[in-house]
């Protein structure tokens, strides 16, 4: 069974254990609460939900370039806050502030900054999702 065969079965037993529960909340999805963290992040992989995933090349060497830096325009949104910091859980029940950082990339987007593992002097890319 391929990768996302096996993430699509697990997604959906979690949909039937929710559902025999009785539970209101939404089950906890991969993309959401498992693969990429949201917020504003150093390094990691980025995510490509807005787009199919292109190969980020050096333009000067044209090495494959890496994620430097991820600002996102919401710290968190998943099914169940799963990103959300312990100590800004109880802060963010009162106020359900998802966005305290108040950055705004295109349309509530993120902004993924990549540069040359090469040579870091050559020049960095960015992508939109």
């Amino acid at each position: 069974m391929r990768r996302t065969g096996r993430i699509d079965s697990w997604e959906e037993a979690q949909a039937r254990k929710a559902e025999r529960r009785g539970l209101d909340d939404e089950p906890p999805t991969y993309h959401h609460d498992l693969s990429i963290p949201q917020g504003c992040r150093v390094g990691g992989f980025p995510s490509w939900h807005s787009t199919d995933p292109h190969p980020m090349n050096c333009e000067a060497c044209a090495a494959p370039m890496v994620l430097l830096l991820t600002l996102d325009s919401c710290e968190w949104s998943g099914a169940d806050g799963s990103w959300m910091p312990d100590e800004e859980r109880t802060i963010a029940e009162r106020l359900r502030e998802r966005c305290p950082t108040q950055l705004t990339f295109g349309r509530d987007g993120l902004l993924n900054v990549f540069f040359c593992p090469a040579d870091p002097g050559h020049p960095h890319q960015w992508s939109l999702q």
